[in-house]
């Protein structure tokens, strides 16, 4: 089923983040993110010739708006790293509807982790992780629908098969995250039990 992913992972950010975090502006505009993705889901509008879903235009808007707040250079970097994510997100589509037979699991995992791997490879931290995760699969989706437009194939940009893939990428980036930080809260607990024996 088509937006599972995507569902089961906004409701959990939105609940984690309502009940869960701090009572900070940060808190209060992941809440409303998300519960504002989850809304406009549903609602798509046709922009010429394409079909868009809304939530697709929100996320990218979003990210947008606070990749905007960067300085040149950072700006410069973010924009290779979205096209690089861009690029592999189309190809793997590409390649997913000419020669399927090299899809050998679930085509939202294998898609996501390939999109993990290039962020993890870019970007030290989450907030930019995902911030190039959104726009460069935003961008890659959008180009892949113009090919198809091309080909006389009828593609929705930002279906749900687009919103699962971006969840479960993001997921994986937060988990990764999370391990991170356990790896480093451990070792500094280490390093301080070894200068009080020394």
């Amino acid at each position: 089923m088509e937006g599972i992913y995507f569902y089961f992972f906004f409701w959990m950010l939105w609940v984690i983040s309502t009940f869960f975090m701090q009572k900070t502006r940060q808190r209060t505009m992941l809440a409303a993110a998300a519960l504002i993705a989850i809304i406009l889901s549903s609602v798509s509008l046709h922009i010429g010739s394409f079909h868009v879903t809304l939530s697709f235009l929100f996320l990218f808007f979003l990210s947008c708006y606070f990749v905007a707040k960067q300085t040149c250079w950072k700006l410069l970097y973010m924009v290779i790293a979205a096209l690089t994510i861009a690029f592999a997100y189309t190809s793997f589509q590409l390649l997913a509807l000419f020669d399927p037979v090299w899809i050998w699991m679930d085509r939202t995992w294998m898609l996501a982790m390939v999109l993990v791997v290039i962020c993890l490879l870019f970007y030290e931290n989450i907030q930019s992780r995902l911030l190039c995760l959104i726009i460069g699969a935003c961008q890659g989706e959008t180009l892949y629908s113009i090919i198809s437009k091309k080909v006389s194939f009828s593609y929705v940009i930002g279906s749900f098969s687009f919103l699962d893939t971006v969840s479960v990428s993001a997921a994986c980036l937060l988990i990764w995250a999370l391990f991170e930080q356990i790896a480093v809260h451990v070792s500094g607990k280490k390093q301080i039990k070894g200068t009080k024996q020394s």
